[in-house]
């Protein structure tokens, strides 16, 4: 079977797996039938027994029930917030976003609130909606990026708001992932105007990069970009300076070597004291 037609006989049956499995889980929405029980704190805990199991559309009826018909127990708040953690649980990222900014809304004073823990989950949840890497797709570096920035401004915002919260370490690590799919987007970026005959295009995508993300682990990768760019162009000068502006600080020791080899042919074939002599318009 020629490549091409396996490819798409592949993923023709991944689509017809996805079809058969979406609509299994729409018909079983509304979940196996529930009995609720007399108080708040019962309807909650059966909600949360619901939701520790992955029964999902149960645990959501139990909250929804506690909000309903005690609203001004101290459960109606906590089964509010447990209902958003149920549409985090079950995938549905961008409701479980606007049911924690509701929560936010409500309860600002909230534990869940002050201990940072609503700003978390909700930057969990932009983190959850970034693209991703999938067969026979663009990779995700081409992809629109607006949930990608919108978690980097939500862990942002964790960090500033609630310095002392102890979901900063995740947050953390959640923000090296972002950095690093946006350094992903911008070096596509480049190399796309780069592809196209446009460097300087190339040159400001760079170093909005770098301006923007100084803190991304990704500097040498992006001067490395940018010092090429500027070779080509006919900016040996400039690219001088950017090649030895890449460390041991910022990157590997095969950056660095990479570095020194675009050095060494500077200097071979500009000498020590190059001029630049841009060769693009």
């Amino acid at each position: 079977m020629p490549r091409i037609a396996y490819k798409i006989f592949l993923l023709c049956g991944l689509l017809l797996s996805a079809c058969l499995l979406l609509s299994a889980c729409a018909t079983s929405d509304e979940g196996k039938p529930i009995s609720f029980s007399l108080t708040a704190q019962q309807n909650y805990e059966r909600g949360l027994a619901e939701l520790k199991a992955g029964h999902f559309p149960e645990a959501a009826r139990y909250f929804a029930y506690v909000k309903q018909k005690f609203p001004f127990s101290k459960y109606a708040a906590l089964a509010e917030l447990a209902a958003a953690d149920t549409e985090f649980e079950r995938g549905t990222y961008q409701e479980a976003i606007d049911a924690y900014k509701s929560f936010l809304r409500l309860h600002p004073k909230h534990e869940k609130v002050t201990e940072g823990y609503i700003s978390f989950r909700i930057a969990q949840a932009y983190v959850k909606e970034m693209p991703d890497d999938w067969f026979l797709v663009p990779p995700s570096s081409e992809k629109d990026q607006s949930a990608v920035m919108d978690a980097l401004r939500e862990i942002d915002a964790l960090i500033d708001h609630y310095p002392d919260s102890k979901y900063l370490k995740q947050a953390r690590e959640n923000r090296r992932q972002v950095l690093r799919r946006l350094i992903d987007h911008e070096v596509y970026v480049a190399r796309f105007y780069l592809d196209r005959g446009h460097p300087k295009g190339a040159i400001l995508r760079i170093k909005e990069a770098l301006r923007r993300y100084p803190d991304s682990g990704r500097d040498a990768e992006l001067l490395l970009t940018l010092g090429e760019t500027q070779l080509e162009m006919g900016l040996p000068a400039a690219a001088k300076q950017t090649f030895q502006r890449v460390s041991l600080d910022n990157a590997s020791a095969i950056e660095v070597k990479r570095a020194e080899l675009f050095l060494e042919f500077i200097k071979r074939r500009h000498g020590d004291e190059p001029k630049d002599n841009p060769t693009h318009g």
